[in-house]
């Protein structure tokens, strides 16, 4: 999974629930910023969900109807390369490309306005993957 992600859970009045997934990647040590994939522990690797956005780079959105939340769970349980990434992002990503990114990317600041109206900002789609 990306680093960071924001689920734009979509319910059956219409209105959405924002959902921010972190990847948290275990690492034997951290003092280094050389050679890193020789201290990296994938196995003790976690994602944490947490209520609201979470971060201002968000790596992915995904759009998820709450119905078809238990298919998005099973699908990420069972990651174990890029390519399933990728049929991930097909079946509920949502990129730059996308013809709906912008009404989305709207929605999605709208409600971030509604819920944390202290805390929301603009968020910084720059590290968006659109593969």
């Amino acid at each position: 999974m990306p680093e960071q992600s924001v689920l734009l859970l979509q319910r059956g009045d219409g209105d959405l629930t924002l959902v921010s997934l972190i990847h948290n990647s275990a690492h034997s040590n951290v003092a280094q910023l050389f050679n890193e994939e020789s201290r990296r522990l994938p196995e003790e690797d976690t994602l944490v969900a947490l209520d609201g956005v979470v971060g201002a780079y968000p790596n992915a959105l995904f759009v998820i109807p709450v119905g078809a939340l238990p298919e998005f769970v099973a699908a990420v349980s069972r990651l174990a390369d890029a390519g399933d990434l990728s049929r991930l992002m097909d079946r509920f990503g949502v990129r730059r490309t996308d013809p709906r990114f912008w009404s989305l990317s709207d929605a999605l600041h709208a409600q971030f306005r509604r819920r944390s109206p202290g805390e929301a900002a603009v968020l910084d789609y720059s590290r968006l993957k659109n593969n």
